[in-house]
């Protein structure tokens, strides 16, 4: 990560200060010595003008295609609407054709209709893929496999092999019957150990590991992972194979799935990342901090309910901060834990017992540990009445238990339902916390004091 920091900072600084200067062909020669990877890193962290200037010096058509597919979402869109339709076209007829239906998806449908316009028949596959739902399997497939009929021999399928050239996920020999039905896969190490004359069907493995092209992309990414595999291939409903899923889309998947998860944590959706207006941003973050206002007020009301007793014996006041962001850290905590199980495909959510009985374990012991140290700390101040350290003890007991199984439940109960999990947690986790805390302190003050 630090090597690659430095170099990307390096061609940085080289390339701008050539421009400055005015030194075009020093910048281009620059450019043609770097590899893609870092030039879409540099051209990633710089400002649209300088981006679009520098992206213009690369002048292979191949090159600027390797770039543009590395670049982050909202950049290699600014890049693709500053093009002309038809240089847009050329670029994308050497992407292969899930990276550029991947931007052609992020561009305003007139403009990504001129593009595939001005590539005409060159766009057939990329047009295939976005007759696909956004976000799966068959959105981010490649069109282009290697499968050979089960009927041949390994020596037939080596040499077919070598006569195709390359092919996507070519470390892998799909094997189909005369309907085109996936019936077995082999990887090149396989097929090159096998007798020549061994019929695939006698060496390949059956039923392989396989996805339809509704699945969701968040379920290929976690069925690669399982599985180990390097590839995985696409079916229709009927079982025809019609794209496979590489290894490099999955680390693409998982980092957006990431990133959408972070954000959701934060009150916010990656939409604001892509169209970072200030008027949409904040209509973007109005329901999330709405509901955050609604569940102060109801804290406000429930401790308007306790005032004489707040006014009585005003010190209990003083416990209310670390006893309700306590609570709310247990119940973060708890949520982003179940979330990214749900998210990884390591938590089952018939399992909804289990995971609640582990998340509210861990936070009875975190509970016990705080409101001792809690009651020992208001034990040590002296001030107030001498049930005092009991009472913001078990309120911080209560506090952090409840608030555990709050940001444990909330995320399964939503899931099941159908629902994102991420939406559950960030403010909704918080606010319901802070309710749950307070109700829970106050009435343990109103009985023991």
């Amino acid at each position: 990560m630090e090597m690659r920091d430095r170099r990307g900072s390096l061609l940085q600084v080289s390339l701008f200060r050539l421009v400055r200067r005015g030194a075009w062909g020093h910048a281009r020669r620059l450019l043609e010595k770097s590899h893609p990877a870092d030039i879409a890193q540099v051209l990633d962290r710089t400002t649209k003008t300088d981006r679009k200037a520098a992206f213009d010096l690369i002048r292979s058509h191949q090159e600027r295609a390797a770039v543009l597919s590395l670049l982050q979402f909202e950049a290699r869109a600014d890049i693709v609407l500053g093009l002309e339709p038809a240089s847009a076209g050329q670029i994308m007829s050497h992407m292969s054709a899930d990276d550029a239906a991947d931007i052609l998806r992020e561009l305003p449908r007139a403009r990504a209709d001129e593009i595939m316009s001005a590539l005409g028949d060159a766009g057939a596959d990329i047009e295939s893929l976005l007759r696909y739902p956004e976000d799966t399997a068959g959105a981010i497939m490649a069109p282009e496999y290697f499968a050979l009929s089960e009927n041949l021999t390994a020596k037939e399928a080596i040499e077919r092999l070598q006569q195709h050239g390359e092919a996507e996920a070519s470390f892998y020999v799909y094997v189909v019957d005369d309907r085109n039905y996936l019936v077995g896969v082999l990887s090149l190490r396989q097929l090159i150990l096998q007798p020549p004359y061994t019929l695939l069907r006698d060496c390949m493995v059956s039923d392989p590991i396989r996805v339809t092209t509704d699945t969701d992309q968040e379920e290929v990414a976690a069925m690669v992972a399982r599985y180990d595999l390097l590839a995985l291939p696409v079916v229709d409903l009927s079982n025809c194979l019609v794209g496979v899923v590489t290894v490099d889309d999955v680390i693409d998947v998982i980092r957006e799935e990431a990133t959408e998860d972070i954000l959701k944590l934060a009150g916010t959706t990656s939409e604001e990342v892509t169209s970072p207006g200030v008027l949409r941003g904040a209509w973007i973050r109005f329901p999330w901090l709405a509901a955050s206002f609604v569940g102060a007020f109801a804290g406000i009301f429930l401790l308007a309910r306790f005032q004489d007793l707040l006014s009585a014996t005003v010190q209990v006041t003083f416990f209310i901060p670390i006893i309700l962001g306590m609570g709310g850290n247990v119940g973060s905590q708890c949520s982003m834990v179940v979330v990214r199980g749900i998210a990884t495909g390591r938590l089952e959510i018939e399992s909804i017992g289990r995971i609640i009985g582990h998340e509210v374990g861990t936070s009875l012991l975190l509970a016990v540990t705080f409101a001792f140290v809690l009651g020992l700390w208001a034990t040590l101040l002296g001030f107030g009445p001498p049930s005092l350290p009991l009472v913001v003890s078990l309120g911080m007991f209560i506090s952090m238990v409840m608030a555990g199984a709050v940001g444990a439940l909330l995320p399964l109960l939503l899931s099941r339902a159908g629902f994102d999990p991420a939406v559950a947690s960030g403010p909704v986790v918080t606010t319901s916390s802070d309710v749950i805390g307070i109700l829970g302190f106050c009435l343990v003050a109103y009985l023991l004091l």
